[in-house]
């Protein structure tokens, strides 16, 4: 393990570093060779054991009725892999959905996985399906859980209520209505919170989305009726977040749309979902105006009083990847932080508590080369923050970090590289 220490202000810094001596210095590989994957997610059981999911796009488009096509049409599977020693080794790849090609996976709308306090694993995946009224695609959420580490996986649920509209000629693609760019969270109780941006209101005066969200209290064996969470004012294209600290507080990020602007907000929920805090605008003084969406999610975590966000703004000056803190549990601010100085353009930025440490990944380009993977730590609360960081991928491409931390402040970091889904321990 390397270190180099470096002194900021009063806070000793210790630059990161592979997590152990053992671990691969460029990660493993934990998709299959020659197969096109992309958007992994991660999560961290309770005995320590890795868990990863990621879009295979291998599946054969053939699975998907070519008479239900259209321009948005993904066909592709839900791919997942666990390790037990760490994320030395991963197992081999097995597929989670039941239909193959039936996931309506990408980059920006892609699977989600966590896992509770006993263990079960729960996972919330988009997927293309029929409405049963005009005939029409139409791009739903499908839940499924496995009790015994992801050896097996129960038969999805369908979490959104069909729509009885036909929104085609507003939904971009065709599509007759979509319930996707979703995620899911769960807290101590067994309490599983899935929620998702939905279109079944969507008009022509106002097309923009709603957010949805079905609650099962029973660790994910059924869900009550879904249920709108926020009004039609909610970015339709960026995918949602979602974070239960250790107080089962549970905290949403989504973009909230003004006119043209499309500002990272902040939600929370103290009563297990049934009622939520007004959303707070965590952007700066420069807000974001664009037309049309921006595919951009907005990194969410919390302890105590201290709430940490990381979002992509076109409106600040450089563009790139910022991160904020509050310190009065979200009634203030902080005045966003450029997480790269000097990058030609950084993105997807995700953050993530581990122990007492708070990490930053992004990707980033600088100079004439491919996007990298890069890191910085605080360990005072995000007051300060060490040195950005190059993760030692691989040559090539790496884009788009998840990451889960663990109690040492060490995290398990996963991401994309090239074509295939990469991971390691890092420190």
């Amino acid at each position: 393990m390397r270190y180099a220490s470096l002194v900021l202000g009063t806070l000793l810094i210790l630059s990161p570093g592979p997590a152990a001596a053992g671990d691969a210095p460029q990660g493993v590989r934990v998709s299959d060779a020659g197969h096109k994957a992309q958007g992994p997610e991660i999560a961290l059981g309770p005995d320590g054991a890795v868990y990863v999911v990621w879009i295979d796009e291998d599946a054969a488009p053939k699975a998907v009725d070519p008479q239900h096509g259209h321009s948005h049409m993904a066909a592709t599977n839900l791919l997942f892999a666990r390790s037990t020693d760490g994320g030395r080794s991963f197992s081999e790849p097995v597929q989670v959905n039941s239909k193959p090609g039936e996931v309506w996976g990408f980059t920006v709308s892609k699977p989600r996985i966590t896992v509770g306090a006993n263990g079960t694993l729960h996972v919330f995946y988009p997927a293309n399906d029929v409405n049963p009224g005009n005939g029409k695609p139409e791009a739903v959420a499908l839940y499924t859980r496995s009790t015994d580490q992801g050896r097996s996986f129960s038969a999805p649920q369908r979490l959104n209520t069909m729509a009885s509209t036909d929104a085609s000629h507003l939904v971009h693609g065709g599509l007759t209505h979509a319930h996707v760019f979703g995620t899911i969270a769960v807290d101590r109780k067994a309490q599983v919170y899935a929620l998702w941006t939905d279109t079944r209101d969507m008009t022509r005066e106002s097309d923009f989305a709603k957010v949805f969200m079905a609650v099962s209290r029973d660790d994910g064996q059924s869900f009550g009726k879904d249920a709108e969470v926020f009004p039609g004012d909610v970015c339709p294209c960026c995918q949602l977040t979602a974070f239960v600290d250790s107080r089962d507080r549970l905290f949403i990020g989504s973009r909230q749309v003004e006119g043209t602007l499309r500002d990272s907000t902040v939600a929370m929920s103290t009563d297990g979902g049934r009622n939520f805090s007004a959303r707070q605008r965590i952007v700066g003084e420069q807000r974001w105006s664009i037309e049309g969406c921006p595919l951009k999610p907005t990194s969410v975590a919390a302890e105590g009083g201290n709430l940490y966000a990381t979002y992509f703004s076109g409106g600040e000056s450089p563009a790139g990847a910022y991160f904020v803190r509050s310190t009065d549990g979200g009634a203030n601010w902080s005045a966003p932080m450029l997480a790269h100085p000097g990058a030609l353009t950084s993105d997807a930025p995700v953050v993530a508590l581990a122990g007492g440490t708070l990490h930053l990944f992004w990707h980033a380009k600088v100079g004439d080369g491919p996007r990298r993977l890069y890191t910085r730590a605080s360990t005072d609360g995000g007051a300060g923050f060490g040195p950005v960081t190059e993760i030692p991928a691989p040559p090539g491409a790496a884009q788009l970090p998840v990451v889960a931390g663990r109690p040492d402040g060490s995290v398990q970091l996963a991401w994309q590289q090239g074509t295939e889904i990469r991971s390691m321990a890092w420190r």
